[in-house]
């Protein structure tokens, strides 16, 4: 049976009542991000009304776009939704109700149209501001009524389409009136009959999404779906690991599972270990699955990933040092003298995230399933948590990226064991694309790991990940 997801809230403050028993389950606004954290399946069904634009970053057409390459129906309406589904319909999200219409066929193009002030959800969403799309509506009625004519009500909306959405109200119309040139008596039976027979296409457009979710309804016209799982960029990649939750295991609600690969990434001692078995694992079945090189014939799994490097073009075997000297740039001097062997597989596990676009932090994920880790990395990732909120309250104007970028190296090169020019190279081996990228990573962690070294220790003595690397 499909799951029916809904993200509503100002559009319909009583949604909760009126689904009672339809199996829809309803979820605040939308915002950046909460599509990744949401566990739809191909069949389900995902609705969305409201969504935040101004307090958090907004819903991501490719967010929408992944979900629907992944079988999930995506419906939009009334506000956020109509937006999106106006943009996206062309791509498989289909759109409900006038406003989605109205966006779709150019009769309107402002997205704040559909906007509004509102209070807090256990408020019910208390509205502080009038929708420009509620104001249309309500003053096309007026005008057919005979209540003001239509150069009027054209005028008035002028005005409160230049005004900010939150300041505008039908308790505005004089002022308004004043602004547009109109006599502040010629809006006073308009402003009555705002107030007593105001209409809400957001609220209709609502009630039908959420009939059509709870019907599965497959009526309208048929949209084309996307031929194929939509292209997975590097933006999209970011969101949906960072949208991942922490397994189960003790940890807050506001832990991440990036936020604990990143413990381990930065203080487990034997990363490096881990991230060269499982990179050179990982290139030596991709090997086995797009080149056709099977490990039948008793290869090591390093050579086999050397051949993975060969049949993409990064040098010829057998390999000769004398034509091998981008080797360089991927090895410190000391490692210039080891095996060929050696070192064709250090570069190619530093190399490889970009020259081969493996995707490192997402198989690295893998090793959250060993409970130890997680339990370790879990405590090392809610201490550092508990410090920079004591830190905030003795320092509310202290923010982490105010950290300077020396004082992050000085620790990784505690942490580390390794000199300061070494450290881009370190990085690498320990599954980081860049030195800057561990220096932002390295920075949460920062208050607590430079003044509790000893704490940390002892941590580090018990987060091993070496040994569940796959070989």
């Amino acid at each position: 049976m499909a799951n029916k997801y809904c993200f509503i809230g100002p559009s319909l403050p009583d949604a909760l009542e009126l689904v009672t028993g339809t199996g829809i389950e309803l979820l605040p606004p939308v915002a950046a991000g909460d599509l990744g954290r949401l566990d739809a399946q191909a069949g389900d069904l995902v609705g969305i009304v409201d969504g935040y634009f101004h307090q958090q970053g907004s819903v991501r057409h490719k967010e929408i776009l992944d979900l629907i390459g992944r079988g999930v129906q995506v419906v939009g309406a009334s506000s956020m939704g109509a937006l999106r589904a106006a943009e996206l319909d062309r791509f498989g999200m289909r759109g409900i109700g006038r406003i989605y219409a109205d966006f779709r066929d150019g009769r309107l193009n402002a997205d704040d149209e559909v906007a509004l002030m509102h209070g807090p959800e256990d408020e019910g969403y208390r509205p502080l501001s009038e929708p420009l799309v509620c104001m249309r509506a309500t003053f096309a009625a007026a005008t057919e009524r005979g209540v003001c004519d239509a150069g009027t009500a054209e005028r008035l909306i002028t005005v409160f389409s230049r005004r900010p959405f939150g300041r505008r109200s039908y308790g505005a119309l004089p002022e308004a009136a004043a602004e547009a040139g109109l006599e502040p008596g010629t809006v006073r039976e308009l402003q009555r009959y705002c107030v007593a027979h105001r209409k809400d296409p957001k609220r209709d457009d609502a009630l039908a999404l959420l009939e059509h979710l709870h019907n599965g309804a497959s009526d309208g016209p048929v949209v084309r779906p996307l031929p194929e799982a939509v292209h997975r960029t590097s933006f999209l990649y970011a969101w949906q690991l960072a949208a991942r939750a922490a397994p189960e295991g003790g940890n807050p609600a506001r832990t991440s599972a990036l936020s604990l690969l990143r413990a381990c990434q930065l203080f487990a001692p034997d990363y490096a270990v881990y991230h060269r078995d499982t990179t050179l694992s990982l290139l030596a079945s991709h090997c086995a699955t797009q080149c056709g090189e099977h490990p039948s014939d008793g290869a090591t799994v390093k050579i086999r990933a050397i051949r993975h490097g060969e049949h993409h073009g990064l040098y010829r075997l057998p390999a000769d040092r004398e034509r091998l000297g981008f080797l360089d740039q991927w090895l410190t001097p000391a490692e210039t003298s080891l095996a060929l062997t050696e070192q064709l597989t250090t570069a190619l596990v530093r190399s490889c995230r970009t020259a081969l676009r493996i995707p490192w932090d997402e198989n690295a994920l893998s090793l959250l399933d060993e409970e130890p880790v997680l339990r370790t990395a879990g405590r090392l990732v809610r201490r550092t948590q508990d410090v920079n909120d004591q830190v905030h309250r003795v320092r509310p104007g202290l923010r982490i990226d105010m950290i300077p970028r020396t004082r992050v190296l000085e620790l990784l090169t505690l942490y580390w064991d390794a000199p300061l020019e070494h450290l881009p190279l370190a990085a690498l081996d320990r599954g980081f694309p860049s030195v800057d990228a561990a220096v932002a990573a390295a920075r949460p962690f920062y208050f607590y790991t430079r003044w509790n070294e000893w704490a940390v220790r002892t941590l580090q003595a018990s987060l091993a990940c070496a040994r569940y690397a796959c070989n």
